[in-house]
């Protein structure tokens, strides 16, 4: 007879603050709330720095003034990594392409020529991304990516979350493409690129059918007059020195 998995007495401990990829509805509404604000103050675009701020007020996490490793946000003693882009229709978004970090082979690695032998560079662009993901996991309970694809106005969005695991370097075909960049291959489909000037490392990730699509009504933005009159502005509060 199969027993099945065991019940111990610290899994809780263990347990995620809320089950993958199925975000609570109160922290959604918190979310939105908190974009509807930053459109009221006039904000036009949604930052990623922001949208940390967002995501970890929303869950009543904290966000972490310098990311360790991978990790932006934790809660609980778990993290996250946590991302956003623009896209003209998230709703309907296939694909997106998620900016990792800057990843110097010639700082880690002293690697002075990369194309000279792509697979050594290519080998060495996701070690460097590996020990990133492996340093959050070695601080915090796990690593969770979390992606908000969002629209150029601000009403329309996807989010969605993903396991954080290390990426198997030896299942990856390299290529330099017309750029002079390196793409990186799974199966025959476009994963990764990494750019020798500047070092920077994209990962390619699927938007799940089940990923979160949502709108925001748009408010409209406050006035100048309301502004100051809720801020209770008076005069005295300049002082001529």
């Amino acid at each position: 007879i199969m027993l099945g998995k065991p019940r111990i007495r610290d899994s809780k401990d263990t347990q995620r603050p809320y089950p993958l990829n199925k975000i609570p509805t109160e922290h959604l509404k918190k979310i939105g709330k908190n974009i509807a604000y930053l459109i009221a103050i006039g904000e036009k675009g949604l930052t990623g720095e922001k949208w940390e701020e967002i995501f970890a007020n929303s869950i009543g996490g904290e966000k972490l003034g310098r990311s360790l490793g991978l990790a932006d946000v934790i809660k609980d003693d778990f993290s996250w990594s946590v991302k956003t882009v623009k896209s003209k229709n998230p709703h309907s978004q296939k694909v997106i392409r998620i900016i990792s970090g800057r990843n110097n082979v010639l700082y880690s690695y002293g690697i002075e020529r990369p194309l000279n032998d792509i697979y050594r560079t290519g080998e060495a662009v996701i070690s460097i991304y590996n020990e990133r993901l492996k340093t959050a996991k070695s601080n915090f309970k796990d690593l969770t990516h979390i992606f908000l694809i969002r629209s150029d106005d601000l009403t329309h969005y996807t989010l969605f979350e993903k396991e954080a695991h290390e990426i198997d370097s030896k299942s990856i075909n390299w290529a330099v493409n017309k750029n002079g960049n390196l793409e990186g291959s799974v199966n025959g489909k476009h994963r990764f690129t990494w750019q020798p000037d500047g070092s920077q490392f994209t990962v390619i990730y699927k938007v799940p059918d089940n990923a979160l699509r949502f709108t925001i009504k748009k408010p409209a933005p406050l006035g100048f007059d309301t502004v100051i009159r809720e801020i209770g502005f008076n005069e005295d509060w300049i002082t001529v020195k």
